[in-house]
Protein backbone atom coordinates (compact mmCIF):
# COMPACT_ATOMS: atom_id res chain seq x y z
CA UNK A 1 0.00 0.00 0.00
CA UNK A 2 0.92 3.46 -0.26
CA UNK A 3 0.69 5.62 1.72
CA UNK A 4 1.41 9.73 1.92
CA UNK A 5 2.38 11.20 5.30
CA UNK A 6 1.93 15.06 5.73
CA UNK A 7 4.31 16.11 8.87
CA UNK A 8 8.15 14.82 9.86
CA UNK A 9 7.66 15.03 13.52
CA UNK A 10 7.11 12.46 15.67
CA UNK A 11 4.21 10.90 14.73
CA UNK A 12 5.02 11.50 11.55
CA UNK A 13 8.25 9.90 11.41
CA UNK A 14 7.11 6.86 13.70
CA UNK A 15 3.99 6.21 11.69
CA UNK A 16 6.58 5.97 8.74
CA UNK A 17 8.40 3.62 10.23
CA UNK A 18 6.01 1.42 11.81
CA UNK A 19 3.85 1.44 8.26
CA UNK A 20 7.45 0.68 6.53
CA UNK A 21 7.58 -2.29 8.93
CA UNK A 22 4.26 -3.83 7.34
CA UNK A 23 6.10 -3.64 3.88
CA UNK A 24 4.05 -0.80 2.92
CA UNK A 25 5.33 1.98 0.75
CA UNK A 26 5.47 5.24 2.39
CA UNK A 27 6.54 9.26 1.33
CA UNK A 28 6.81 11.82 3.84
CA UNK A 29 6.54 15.39 3.15
CA UNK A 30 7.43 17.90 5.58
CA UNK A 31 6.82 21.89 5.30
CA UNK A 32 10.24 22.85 7.26
CA UNK A 33 14.09 23.18 6.09
CA UNK A 34 15.71 20.07 6.90
CA UNK A 35 18.22 21.95 9.27
CA UNK A 36 15.57 24.28 10.68
CA UNK A 37 15.20 22.88 14.34
CA UNK A 38 11.91 23.48 16.17
CA UNK A 39 11.08 22.75 19.60
CA UNK A 40 13.12 22.36 22.01
CA UNK A 41 12.77 18.87 24.26
CA UNK A 42 11.11 16.62 26.39
CA UNK A 43 10.86 13.99 28.48
CA UNK A 44 10.41 10.16 27.70
CA UNK A 45 9.17 7.49 30.13
CA UNK A 46 11.01 4.01 30.08
CA UNK A 47 7.39 2.89 28.15
CA UNK A 48 7.60 5.09 25.47
CA UNK A 49 11.90 4.15 25.00
CA UNK A 50 10.64 0.49 24.89
CA UNK A 51 8.12 1.30 22.10
CA UNK A 52 11.06 3.47 19.90
CA UNK A 53 13.53 0.58 20.83
CA UNK A 54 11.10 -2.06 19.37
CA UNK A 55 11.13 -0.10 15.90
CA UNK A 56 14.50 -0.26 15.67
CA UNK A 57 14.70 3.76 17.08
CA UNK A 58 18.28 4.01 18.96
CA UNK A 59 18.40 5.81 22.02
CA UNK A 60 21.14 4.31 23.95
CA UNK A 61 23.89 6.40 22.84
CA UNK A 62 25.04 8.48 25.97
CA UNK A 63 25.55 11.77 23.70
CA UNK A 64 21.67 11.42 23.54
CA UNK A 65 19.43 12.56 26.56
CA UNK A 66 19.83 12.53 29.86
CA UNK A 67 18.35 10.34 32.52
CA UNK A 68 16.22 11.63 35.43
CA UNK A 69 16.13 9.86 38.66
CA UNK A 70 13.35 12.14 40.73
CA UNK A 71 11.43 15.08 40.49
CA UNK A 72 12.26 18.34 42.81
CA UNK A 73 8.96 20.58 43.69
CA UNK A 74 10.31 24.08 44.37
CA UNK A 75 9.14 27.56 45.33
CA UNK A 76 10.01 30.45 43.87
CA UNK A 77 12.93 30.94 46.68
CA UNK A 78 14.26 27.06 45.40
CA UNK A 79 13.28 25.54 48.93
CA UNK A 80 12.14 21.79 48.05
CA UNK A 81 8.50 21.10 48.49
CA UNK A 82 8.09 17.88 47.51
CA UNK A 83 10.32 15.32 45.79
CA UNK A 84 9.49 11.76 44.11
CA UNK A 85 11.52 8.99 42.78
CA UNK A 86 10.86 9.01 38.73
CA UNK A 87 10.53 5.37 37.28
CA UNK A 88 13.87 3.86 36.55
CA UNK A 89 14.58 4.57 32.90
CA UNK A 90 13.19 8.56 32.60
CA UNK A 91 14.99 10.34 30.29
CA UNK A 92 15.02 13.95 29.04
CA UNK A 93 16.29 14.76 25.88
CA UNK A 94 16.67 17.58 22.61
CA UNK A 95 13.86 17.57 20.18
CA UNK A 96 16.56 17.16 17.08
CA UNK A 97 17.90 14.41 19.10
CA UNK A 98 14.94 11.89 18.46
CA UNK A 99 14.26 13.54 15.55
CA UNK A 100 17.50 12.69 14.61
CA UNK A 101 17.37 9.11 15.64
CA UNK A 102 13.84 8.20 14.03
CA UNK A 103 15.39 9.73 11.06
CA UNK A 104 18.44 7.05 11.25
CA UNK A 105 15.49 4.02 11.43
CA UNK A 106 13.88 5.29 8.08
CA UNK A 107 14.88 3.07 5.17
CA UNK A 108 16.86 5.76 2.84
CA UNK A 109 13.34 5.01 0.32
CA UNK A 110 11.61 6.93 2.92
CA UNK A 111 13.37 9.56 3.58
CA UNK A 112 11.21 12.88 3.91
CA UNK A 113 10.95 15.23 1.37
CA UNK A 114 11.54 18.59 2.65
CA UNK A 115 9.84 22.35 2.00
CA UNK A 116 7.08 20.92 1.14
CA UNK A 117 3.26 21.14 2.81
CA UNK A 118 -0.15 20.10 2.39
CA UNK A 119 -2.07 22.22 0.10
CA UNK A 120 -5.25 20.46 -0.01
CA UNK A 121 -6.89 17.26 -0.62
CA UNK A 122 -9.66 16.41 -3.30
CA UNK A 123 -12.09 13.74 -2.45
CA UNK A 124 -13.92 11.53 -4.39
CA UNK A 125 -16.97 8.93 -3.74
CA UNK A 126 -17.19 7.12 -0.90
CA UNK A 127 -15.80 10.18 0.75
CA UNK A 128 -12.37 9.05 -0.20
CA UNK A 129 -9.41 11.17 -0.68
CA UNK A 130 -8.40 10.62 -4.74
CA UNK A 131 -5.81 12.63 -4.38
CA UNK A 132 -2.99 15.64 -2.52
CA UNK A 133 -1.88 19.07 -3.40
CA UNK A 134 0.91 19.96 -2.06
CA UNK A 135 2.52 23.46 -1.63
CA UNK A 136 4.72 23.20 -5.03
CA UNK A 137 2.09 22.71 -7.31
CA UNK A 138 2.50 18.47 -7.52
CA UNK A 139 -0.17 16.60 -6.96
CA UNK A 140 0.40 13.07 -5.47
CA UNK A 141 -1.78 9.70 -4.92
CA UNK A 142 -1.75 7.59 -2.40
CA UNK A 143 -3.36 4.64 -0.94
CA UNK A 144 -3.49 6.33 2.50
CA UNK A 145 -3.49 9.17 3.85
CA UNK A 146 -1.52 10.35 7.10
CA UNK A 147 -1.59 14.09 8.78
CA UNK A 148 0.62 14.51 11.54
CA UNK A 149 0.90 18.06 10.87
CA UNK A 150 0.29 19.48 14.89
CA UNK A 151 -2.13 21.53 15.88
CA UNK A 152 -3.15 23.68 12.72
CA UNK A 153 -3.40 20.55 10.82
CA UNK A 154 -4.86 21.67 7.44
CA UNK A 155 -6.51 18.18 7.07
CA UNK A 156 -8.54 18.47 10.33
CA UNK A 157 -9.60 21.85 9.02
CA UNK A 158 -10.78 19.91 6.37
CA UNK A 159 -12.71 17.46 8.34
CA UNK A 160 -14.01 19.01 11.17
CA UNK A 161 -13.61 23.12 9.68
CA UNK A 162 -16.33 24.56 12.49
CA UNK A 163 -14.26 22.38 15.42
CA UNK A 164 -13.75 25.15 18.32
CA UNK A 165 -9.69 24.96 19.49
CA UNK A 166 -9.23 27.61 21.37
CA UNK A 167 -5.97 29.42 23.07
CA UNK A 168 -5.10 27.41 26.44
CA UNK A 169 -5.07 30.05 29.14
CA UNK A 170 -1.54 28.63 30.08
CA UNK A 171 1.01 29.49 28.11
CA UNK A 172 4.70 28.74 27.65
CA UNK A 173 7.97 30.06 27.20
CA UNK A 174 10.70 27.73 26.15
CA UNK A 175 14.44 28.22 25.82
CA UNK A 176 17.78 26.15 25.74
CA UNK A 177 21.11 27.24 27.07
CA UNK A 178 24.42 25.35 26.88
CA UNK A 179 25.47 25.71 30.44
CA UNK A 180 27.80 22.59 31.84
CA UNK A 181 27.50 23.92 35.83
CA UNK A 182 23.72 23.63 35.83
CA UNK A 183 23.72 20.21 33.98
CA UNK A 184 25.73 19.56 37.46
CA UNK A 185 23.16 21.42 39.77
CA UNK A 186 20.17 19.59 38.27
CA UNK A 187 21.84 16.38 38.96
CA UNK A 188 19.58 14.37 36.87
CA UNK A 189 16.88 16.11 38.60
CA UNK A 190 13.47 17.95 36.93
CA UNK A 191 12.95 20.85 38.97
CA UNK A 192 10.19 22.57 38.90
CA UNK A 193 9.93 26.37 40.45
CA UNK A 194 6.46 27.54 40.89
CA UNK A 195 4.98 31.23 42.26
CA UNK A 196 3.13 30.86 45.72
CA UNK A 197 0.59 33.04 43.79
CA UNK A 198 -0.03 30.35 41.46
CA UNK A 199 -0.06 31.05 38.02
CA UNK A 200 3.01 31.24 36.90
CA UNK A 201 6.06 27.86 36.99
CA UNK A 202 9.99 27.40 35.89
CA UNK A 203 10.93 24.22 35.18
CA UNK A 204 14.86 22.95 34.61
CA UNK A 205 16.33 20.00 33.50
CA UNK A 206 19.18 19.04 31.77
CA UNK A 207 19.03 17.35 27.87
CA UNK A 208 22.14 15.83 27.51
CA UNK A 209 26.00 16.43 29.44
CA UNK A 210 25.91 19.72 27.71
CA UNK A 211 22.50 21.77 27.47
CA UNK A 212 19.71 22.76 29.69
CA UNK A 213 16.15 23.57 28.77
CA UNK A 214 13.96 25.88 30.37
CA UNK A 215 10.30 26.57 30.53
CA UNK A 216 8.27 29.00 32.05
CA UNK A 217 4.51 28.29 32.31
CA UNK A 218 2.19 31.35 32.92
CA UNK A 219 -1.53 32.40 32.86
CA UNK A 220 -2.09 34.50 29.77
CA UNK A 221 -4.80 36.42 31.01
CA UNK A 222 -3.11 37.62 34.03
CA UNK A 223 0.26 38.11 32.44
CA UNK A 224 -0.57 38.66 28.55
CA UNK A 225 2.79 38.00 26.28
CA UNK A 226 4.51 40.15 24.26
CA UNK A 227 2.69 40.71 20.41
CA UNK A 228 4.84 39.11 18.07
CA UNK A 229 5.87 42.35 16.07
CA UNK A 230 9.27 40.20 14.22
CA UNK A 231 10.83 43.63 15.34
CA UNK A 232 11.72 43.37 19.10
CA UNK A 233 10.92 40.10 19.28
CA UNK A 234 13.77 38.88 21.45
CA UNK A 235 13.94 41.85 23.71
CA UNK A 236 10.46 41.60 24.40
CA UNK A 237 10.32 37.90 25.46
CA UNK A 238 13.14 38.32 27.35
CA UNK A 239 11.87 41.52 29.68
CA UNK A 240 8.36 39.53 29.75
CA UNK A 241 9.96 36.59 31.56
CA UNK A 242 12.25 38.54 33.44
CA UNK A 243 9.51 40.31 34.97
CA UNK A 244 7.68 36.56 35.77
CA UNK A 245 10.82 34.89 37.15
CA UNK A 246 14.26 36.99 37.02
CA UNK A 247 14.66 37.51 40.95
CA UNK A 248 13.47 33.63 41.52
CA UNK A 249 15.98 31.46 43.23
CA UNK A 250 19.39 30.36 41.04
CA UNK A 251 19.84 29.00 38.53
CA UNK A 252 17.11 30.19 36.85
CA UNK A 253 18.91 33.93 36.45
CA UNK A 254 22.16 32.70 35.52
CA UNK A 255 20.31 30.34 32.88
CA UNK A 256 18.20 33.96 31.54
CA UNK A 257 21.22 35.08 31.29
CA UNK A 258 22.68 32.90 28.70
CA UNK A 259 19.74 32.68 27.10
CA UNK A 260 19.22 34.28 23.48
CA UNK A 261 15.64 35.11 23.33
CA UNK A 262 16.08 35.10 19.46
CA UNK A 263 15.52 31.67 19.39
CA UNK A 264 13.15 30.91 22.26
CA UNK A 265 9.83 29.87 21.64
CA UNK A 266 6.43 31.34 22.70
CA UNK A 267 4.07 27.96 22.79
CA UNK A 268 0.37 28.60 22.56
CA UNK A 269 -1.17 25.44 23.07
CA UNK A 270 -4.86 24.62 22.44
CA UNK A 271 -8.19 24.08 24.96
CA UNK A 272 -10.11 21.37 22.75
CA UNK A 273 -12.40 18.51 23.20
CA UNK A 274 -11.27 15.76 21.15
CA UNK A 275 -12.82 15.85 17.58
CA UNK A 276 -15.56 12.85 16.52
CA UNK A 277 -13.36 10.88 15.10
CA UNK A 278 -9.42 10.67 14.12
CA UNK A 279 -10.01 9.22 10.51
CA UNK A 280 -12.67 9.39 7.68
CA UNK A 281 -11.83 7.44 4.45
CA UNK A 282 -8.79 6.48 3.45
CA UNK A 283 -7.37 9.31 5.69
CA UNK A 284 -6.53 9.79 9.15
CA UNK A 285 -4.77 11.93 12.14
CA UNK A 286 -1.80 11.09 14.13
CA UNK A 287 -0.42 13.11 17.32
CA UNK A 288 -1.31 16.62 17.25
CA UNK A 289 -3.38 16.59 14.58
CA UNK A 290 -5.71 14.41 16.22
CA UNK A 291 -5.48 15.24 19.72
CA UNK A 292 -3.80 17.96 20.86
CA UNK A 293 -2.90 17.68 24.67
CA UNK A 294 -2.57 20.33 27.39
CA UNK A 295 1.08 20.49 28.23
CA UNK A 296 0.36 19.87 31.94
CA UNK A 297 -0.29 16.31 30.96
CA UNK A 298 2.98 15.63 29.47
CA UNK A 299 1.38 13.12 27.03
CA UNK A 300 2.23 15.03 23.33
CA UNK A 301 5.58 12.88 22.48
CA UNK A 302 4.35 9.33 24.30
CA UNK A 303 1.03 9.99 22.59
CA UNK A 304 2.26 10.75 18.87
CA UNK A 305 4.64 7.12 19.50
CA UNK A 306 1.53 4.97 20.67
CA UNK A 307 -0.36 6.51 17.70
CA UNK A 308 2.08 5.31 14.98
CA UNK A 309 2.45 1.88 16.84
CA UNK A 310 -1.24 1.79 16.93
CA UNK A 311 -1.91 2.67 13.91
CA UNK A 312 0.04 -0.02 12.46
CA UNK A 313 -1.47 -2.87 14.25
CA UNK A 314 -4.48 -1.55 13.51
CA UNK A 315 -3.83 -1.76 9.56
CA UNK A 316 -2.26 -5.38 10.27
CA UNK A 317 -5.02 -6.63 12.08
CA UNK A 318 -7.91 -5.34 9.39
CA UNK A 319 -9.46 -6.58 7.94
CA UNK A 320 -10.18 -3.84 5.54
CA UNK A 321 -8.65 -0.26 5.40
CA UNK A 322 -12.03 1.49 6.83
CA UNK A 323 -12.68 -1.10 9.60
CA UNK A 324 -8.77 -0.46 10.47
CA UNK A 325 -8.99 2.67 10.74
CA UNK A 326 -12.23 2.94 12.79
CA UNK A 327 -10.65 0.98 15.05
CA UNK A 328 -7.39 2.88 15.72
CA UNK A 329 -9.96 5.71 15.80
CA UNK A 330 -11.94 4.60 18.39
CA UNK A 331 -9.00 2.73 20.51
CA UNK A 332 -6.86 6.11 20.48
CA UNK A 333 -9.83 8.48 21.52
CA UNK A 334 -10.80 6.16 24.45
CA UNK A 335 -7.04 6.59 25.47
CA UNK A 336 -6.33 10.52 25.15
CA UNK A 337 -10.02 11.59 26.50
CA UNK A 338 -8.98 10.72 29.97
CA UNK A 339 -6.04 13.42 29.54
CA UNK A 340 -8.60 16.22 27.98
CA UNK A 341 -9.72 16.25 31.47
CA UNK A 342 -6.72 15.83 33.21
CA UNK A 343 -5.16 18.78 31.37
CA UNK A 344 -8.04 20.85 32.54
CA UNK A 345 -8.20 19.68 35.91
CA UNK A 346 -4.12 20.31 36.28
CA UNK A 347 -4.61 23.89 34.83
CA UNK A 348 -7.38 24.98 37.32
CA UNK A 349 -5.04 23.41 39.83
CA UNK A 350 -2.11 25.70 38.18
CA UNK A 351 -4.16 29.05 38.00
CA UNK A 352 -4.96 28.38 41.83
CA UNK A 353 -2.62 29.54 45.07
CA UNK A 354 0.29 26.50 44.88
CA UNK A 355 2.15 26.42 48.45
CA UNK A 356 -0.24 25.30 51.22
CA UNK A 357 -2.62 23.99 48.75
CA UNK A 358 -1.81 21.91 45.44
CA UNK A 359 1.27 21.62 43.66
CA UNK A 360 1.62 19.67 39.86
CA UNK A 361 3.82 16.60 39.88
CA UNK A 362 3.87 16.64 35.95
CA UNK A 363 6.18 13.51 36.17
CA UNK A 364 3.66 11.31 38.06
CA UNK A 365 3.16 8.03 37.05
CA UNK A 366 -0.26 7.60 34.95
CA UNK A 367 -3.46 5.79 35.91
CA UNK A 368 -3.02 3.74 32.66
CA UNK A 369 0.09 2.36 32.68
CA UNK A 370 -0.44 -0.32 29.68
CA UNK A 371 -1.39 2.60 27.11
CA UNK A 372 -0.11 5.86 29.07
CA UNK A 373 3.49 6.73 29.67
CA UNK A 374 3.34 9.52 32.18
CA UNK A 375 1.21 12.31 32.90
CA UNK A 376 0.81 15.10 35.40
CA UNK A 377 -0.80 14.69 38.71
CA UNK A 378 -1.76 16.79 41.97
CA UNK A 379 -0.66 15.99 45.75
CA UNK A 380 -1.65 18.21 48.76
CA UNK A 381 1.57 19.49 50.78
CA UNK A 382 -0.17 19.56 53.84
Amino acid sequence: MDVAIFGAGVAGLMSAITLHAQGHRCHVYERMPRDQETGMGFILMPGGIDLLHGFGVELSSPEVGSPLQHYCCRNADGKVLYEQTLPAGARSMRRSDLLAALMRALPADTAPTFEVELAGLIFGPSALVTSARLGNGTTIKADLYVSSEGIHSRARQVLFPDWSAPLAQVQEMVGMVRCEDTVRWANHNFNKFHAESGGIACGVLAVDAMHVMWYVQFDAKRFPPPHDTNANDAHARQAFVEKLVGNWAEPVPHILSLTDFSRVYLWRPQDADLIPRFHRGNLVLVGDAAHPLSPFTSQGVSAAIADGVALAQALKTGPDLETALARYSTERREQCAPYVDKGRELTRHFLSPQIGGTVLLPLAESDQPPQSFFSDNAVRLD
